[in-house]
């Protein structure tokens, strides 16, 4: 199973937020080190009440210590007698007794911590209900006169798991949503113009010819766009090159070709003569399809939104009109991005092909969802040497067998500007001969966008 997302807006959103929650971990390991120390809010709590106590007792007659019920709690115990303290005091409790001396002129401070083993503890029946963790404090501090104040407090303690959760929720639940926005902002910057860098090579491998791509985007993103740019700019300078030069030269053959055909016509009446025009017929046709290659090449035609069924349910009633057998089996309707000319081209000349060599055309198209188009024609024919059937794409190549009988003039141009049309479209074409007899052929397009 896949831990990550496979969209790279996906995993960096994922990225962020595992790094924004493993620092707010990181931010609580801070209260690992306080784990079991009293709780700052309640250890002020408690010393200020210790102070206001000493102040008072102080002040009040030795006998009278009534007022001491008013300090009493179901936390907190409160009383004065002679008994001195002289426990030891740890660190913990030096650092209360430190606090209390910079707040008070006692002359004497002991603090016991825990004190949990007293029998005074049973005045603070509080601690057994409650679900914090609490430790007694006991403070003692000698008023001067022989007499001691005695406290008993019972203070919360940190609890590292209780601290660090609500820490960590709070974090959560206060820094997600700004940082989600954030993300957002950012992600969208950097897969704004990947997307349509995207598009674009989706685009250019059908053939379209592009505006260039805007330079936005991080430097990284934008340096691709560049590159991209001139790629694109390259090849369509090289297909027009090309385009140019073929249709020059089939365009100058067209005036010799003229020349011979009024010289020819001008002999007398033989079969030298009726044999030098056939040859100079097939010669015309020859540069007149080269001609349609150069000219008509599927990358010059903008892609367009079209229906692959209509377009094929015109290449069969084409054929049709003219009383050839061509079936069809298609969904309603496929919607497309295509050069609806440049194909329904290419899939009337494979048709012609196919009922060039037998008697009825069987077109199926399919839908295959992420996987793409696939189109298959097959005929009922006699097929092709297996050796052969990748060679008969090649231009102007011509099969001398069964495949061309009473077939009349073919100058072999027909299956290389289909495949030429396919590959544009990003797609592949294969030739295989059915075990029934005859020849299929077989289009995979990409998935429609």
């Amino acid at each position: 199973m896949k831990l990550l997302p496979g969209s790279l807006g996906g995993q960096l959103v994922i990225l962020m937020l595992c790094g924004f929650v493993v620092g707010s971990l990181i931010g609580t390991l801070g209260l690992w080190s306080r784990a079991g120390a009293l709780h700052p809010i309640a250890r002020d709590h408690a010393l200020s009440r210790t102070v206001t106590a000493y102040r008072l007792a102080r002040l009040q007659p030795a006998r009278d210590t009534a007022w001491l019920e008013a300090f009493n709690t179901a936390v907190a115990h409160l009383w004065i007698d002679r008994r001195p303290s002289d426990a030891a005091m740890g660190e913990n409790e030096r650092s209360i007794a430190q606090d209390l001396h910079a707040r008070l002129a006692a002359p004497q401070i002991s603090v016991r911590m825990p004190c949990s083993g007293d029998t005074q503890l049973s005045a603070l029946p509080a601690h057994s209900e409650s679900t914090t963790a609490v430790e007694c404090v006991e403070i003692d501090l000698a008023l001067g006169d022989g007499r001691w104040l005695h406290t008993r407090q019972a203070l919360p303690v940190q609890s590292l798991w209780q601290e660090s959760w609500q820490l960590l929720r709070f974090s959560l639940l206060v820094g997600i949503p700004p940082v989600l926005i954030l993300m957002y902002i950012f992600v969208n910057r950097i897969l704004r113009p990947t997307t349509a860098l995207t598009s674009a090579a989706e685009r250019m491998s059908r053939g379209e010819r592009l505006d260039p791509l805007a330079l936005d985007g991080p430097d990284e993103i934008r340096e691709i766009a560049v590159a991209f740019n001139q790629m694109h700019e390259r090849i369509t300078r090289f297909v027009d090159e090309r385009t140019r030069m073929l249709a020059a030269i089939s365009h100058d053959l067209r005036t010799p070709l003229t020349v011979l055909e009024l010289q020819a016509v001008m002999l007398p009446p033989s079969e030298e003569r009726s044999e030098i025009l056939r040859t100079l017929e097939e010669l015309r046709q020859m540069v007149n399809e080269t001609l349609d290659f150069a000219t008509g090449n599927a990358r010059a035609e903008p892609g367009t939104l079209a229906d692959l069924a209509t377009l094929l349910a015109d290449v069969r009633d084409r054929q049709r009109a003219m009383g050839r057998e061509v079936m069809l089996e298609a969904p309603a309707t496929l919607r497309y991005r295509c050069r609806p000319l440049a194909l329904k081209r290419a899939l009337n000349n494979l048709v012609e092909n196919a009922l060039r060599h037998g008697s009825q055309v069987q077109v199926q198209l399919q839908d295959r969802g992420h996987e793409g188009v696939c189109i298959r024609i097959s005929d009922d024919g006699p097929g092709i040497p297996e050796d052969m059937l990748e060679r008969v794409f090649e231009p102007f190549l011509q099969l001398d067998e069964s495949r061309h009988r009473d077939v009349g003039s073919n100058v072999g141009l027909g299956l290389a500007i289909a495949r030429d049309c396919i590959q544009a479209h990003g797609g592949s074409i294969q030739l295989r001969n059915r075990a029934q007899g005859g020849l299929q052929a077989s289009i995979a397009l990409p998935p429609a966008a």
